[in-house]
């Protein structure tokens, strides 16, 4: 069930509304009669994030050259034609 609160409301009663949400309960707060946020539950595992430090020393930096000589290669490598209608 989703619970709709303003927000004074959910200043006021913050330690009771993060037990509604640990028990399972949506939390919906409302500025002047209008839903602005909902509180829910976080995910018991949050997603661990990736780990790219294997792959220190594959590559080699770039400059900001050799990106501009890049990006200059494939605008040249575009070809622009008229529309004939």
């Amino acid at each position: 069930m989703v619970k709709q609160i303003n927000m004074h409301e959910a200043k006021t009663n913050f330690s009771k509304l993060a037990k509604l949400v640990e028990d399972g309960e949506e939390v919906v707060i409302a500025r002047d009669g209008k839903a602005i946020m909902k509180l829910v539950r976080v995910l018991d595992e949050l997603p661990v994030p990736r780990d790219f430090s294997s792959l220190k020393g594959l590559t080699t930096p770039v400059t900001d050259e050799e990106w501009a000589a890049m990006d200059q290669a494939f605008l040249d490598s575009i070809e622009y034609s008229e529309w004939d209608e």
